[in-house]
């Protein structure tokens, strides 16, 4: 583990506290998902995640840092990092959190083992107290609409309330403050978040933190 490694971690929980929206770009195209980055990082986010679904994700992933310069924020990270072998992937590319859809403890111990910020996904109260005891800085309910929404994390919460949750699976920014009522601490959205232009981009983005805002602090991470 590096130096910059042990400095980079607790400041990705700094910015996840300032600002819990995590922007999530999936796409089928390279180019498509390079623009929508650019413009998450140039809105005011300070958490973008590429997912693995992506064509060249992790070559991106290098691209975008190369272009912020030697430290952020804002942060880059990856998801849809579901196995090992993508997990090494992610790391070797220089993601500065992890994102899983799934509970994996190989990849957990992989993450924790390189000192760099995780978030692990459950839907299941057994999967999510999984995910917690793997180590997981936070713990990524998905996909939450098809199940409930609001009212599933809510029931979730009551025996499960001491770990820290993020709400995620295809929501818009509108349903922010039910799912924050629900107690979840952060924001994972996707194309919600895009606009027909830059300035509406950017009012979305402005929009989705100011709602975010008022949630819970997360954990600085664990260690």
């Amino acid at each position: 583990m590096t130096t910059s490694t042990l400095a980079v971690k607790p400041a990705v929980a700094e910015s996840f506290a300032r600002a819990p929206v995590i922007g999530v770009v999936r796409t089928a195209s390279r180019e498509e998902a390079a623009a929508t980055a650019r413009s998450f990082l140039g809105a005011g986010l300070e958490l973008v995640e590429i997912t693995f679904t992506v064509p060249g994700a992790p070559e991106l992933v290098k691209e975008l840092r190369a272009e912020r310069g030697e430290t952020g924020p804002p942060w880059i990270g990856m998801g849809t990092v579901t196995t090992a072998a993508r997990a090494r992937r992610a790391l070797d590319a220089g993601a500065e959190f992890v994102v899983t859809p799934n509970v994996s403890r190989p990849v957990a111990e992989l993450v924790r083992e390189a000192g760099v910020f995780l978030l692990l996904g459950a839907l299941t109260p057994t999967e999510i107290a999984d995910a917690h005891e793997a180590g997981a800085d936070l713990v990524k309910v998905f996909p939450l609409p098809p199940v409930g929404g609001p009212a599933y994390l809510a029931v979730v919460r009551g025996p499960l309330g001491d770990v820290p949750m993020l709400a995620a699976g295809g929501f818009g920014v509108e349903e922010i403050p039910a799912y924050r009522e629900a107690g979840a601490i952060g924001f994972g959205i996707g194309a919600p978040l895009v606009g027909a232009s830059p300035e509406e981009t950017r009012l979305r983005i402005r929009r989705a933190l100011e709602l975010a805002r008022s949630a819970a602090s997360p954990p600085e991470g664990r260690g």
